[in-house]
């Protein structure tokens, strides 16, 4: 299980990449999207999560 910096990190990691498979250098994976979603919505139930306990 990844702390929630770790999984901030990730996400960050991952939008980079993101940025530059737009510019070109790279094809995006198509798992990309699927991940960068996947880890905004368990940082953001770990956040509202957190403010209630």
């Amino acid at each position: 299980m990844f702390t929630l910096k770790e999984k901030q990190y990730l996400l960050l990691l991952l939008k980079r990449q993101n940025r530059r498979s737009l510019l070109g250098f790279r094809k995006k994976d198509p798992v990309h999207d699927r991940l960068v979603e996947k880890l905004e919505q368990m940082i953001r139930n770990e956040q509202v999560n957190s403010k209630h306990l």
